[in-house]
């Protein structure tokens, strides 16, 4: 019978026990010795190990977070956040004094309560872009005031370093628009900006810095005169005025009678004279003879001249005669003649001139016409 295995050579391969020892010596016994096993680390050694490693970790993650936060509580557009912040908020005496805007009492506008009272004011804000030029930077932002963003830039100074690392910015005072009003009325007229009174100058204007928004203005002439209402709006910041707010004053009923009454007491003012060119009047008697003595001389008001008061002009409200008056100068006369009575007239009694304001009292007349100078009668 034949091995399978033959054909591989399996069949010629000596029993172990034949290349282990001597024919038939007892079979020896191999005994593995056992490996060295490995030492293995003690709890605590193994946690210093891994706590001194997520250490180093945290303090790195700790730096970098402290990096970023430092970076980003020193940006340049922090003080102008802090600016806008106080503005929208309605706190403008903190936002003047963040920004450093000088201002005094005369600056009637910048307070919480006139702030309050504006339109259109600045109620948020957003930061555009950052421009860093190592000891200036420039902040653009867009301002929401009135439904709209306006844009205003901001400049600011480094002072200096936080722990020698972080810039320290400081805002330039931005500068503030203006709300400009000139009215064609009296010197001294009252304004009212946005419910702050101010009088004009003697060139009927007025100039009033302000903070964005938008003002009510309204000419205050008590029972004489008035004007249409208007509003100003100061965009932004950068020291832009308003479109210029002119306004135009009318006399109403009660203005307009007190002018009439005003040229009234100037003709008897004129009337009341006893000399034959009262000063200041339109009308004058001439032709004395030296000859004779002069007394009771006395003007006599024969007609009453009828005046129409009209819009201002550059003097005053227009005051034109639409009717000449008439008026009589007498005088008793005595001389080596003899004696009698001398008389002037009828002559015109022209009161053309201005209404150049009001007091207390009532209007104030000044005539156009001197002396006659443009009457025909004499």
């Amino acid at each position: 019978m034949t091995d399978q295995h033959q054909a591989d050579g399996w069949g010629s391969v000596p029993n172990v026990d034949e290349i282990s020892g001597e024919h038939g010596a007892p079979r020896q016994t191999v005994t593995p010795v056992p490996a060295r096993p490995r030492r293995k680390l003690g709890r605590g050694p193994l946690i210093g190990i891994i706590a001194g490693g997520a250490a180093v970790v945290l303090l790195a993650v700790a730096g970098v977070v402290g990096y970023s936060v430092g970076t980003s509580t020193h940006s340049a557009d922090r003080p102008v956040r802090a600016f806008l912040d106080d503005l929208s908020a309605g706190k403008v005496e903190d936002a003047l004094k963040t920004a450093g805007i000088d201002h005094d009492k005369g600056d009637v506008l910048l307070t919480d309560a006139a702030y309050a009272k504006a339109k259109g004011r600045v109620t948020g804000y957003r930061i555009a872009a950052t421009r860093d030029d190592g000891d200036t930077a420039t902040v653009t932002a867009y301002l929401r005031q009135g439904g709209r963003d306006v844009s205003s830039t901001f400049t600011l100074d480094k002072t200096g370093t936080d722990w020698g690392v972080f810039p320290v910015w400081e805002l330039e005072a931005p500068k503030l628009g203006a709300v400009d009003v000139s009215v064609r009325g009296p010197a001294g007229a009252k304004v009212l900006v946005g419910g702050q009174g101010v009088t004009t100058s003697k060139d009927g204007t007025a100039t009033l810095t302000a903070l964005p928004g938008t003002y009510d203005v309204a000419v205050d002439g008590g029972k004489w005169y008035s004007a249409d209402a208007t509003t100003a709006t100061v965009a932004g910041f950068g020291g832009t005025a308003s479109s210029p707010v002119s306004m135009t004053t009318k006399l109403t009923a009660a203005g307009e009678q007190s002018a009439k009454d005003a040229v009234n007491a100037w003709v008897d003012g004129c009337i009341a004279s006893t000399d034959a060119a009262p000063k200041g009047c339109s009308f004058y008697a001439y032709g004395e003879d030296s000859a004779y003595t002069y007394t009771n001389q006395k003007w006599t008001l024969d007609t009453r001249p009828a005046v129409s008061v009209g819009g201002w002009l550059s003097n005053g409200w227009l005051v034109t005669t639409t009717t000449y008056g008439r008026a009589t100068f007498t005088a008793d006369i005595s001389g080596a003649g003899g004696v009698g009575t001398a008389s002037a007239g009828p002559m015109n009694v022209n009161a053309s001139g201005y209404i150049t304001g009001f007091t207390d009292a009532g209007a104030t007349f000044r005539s156009a016409i001197g002396n006659g100078s443009s009457d025909t009668g004499s």
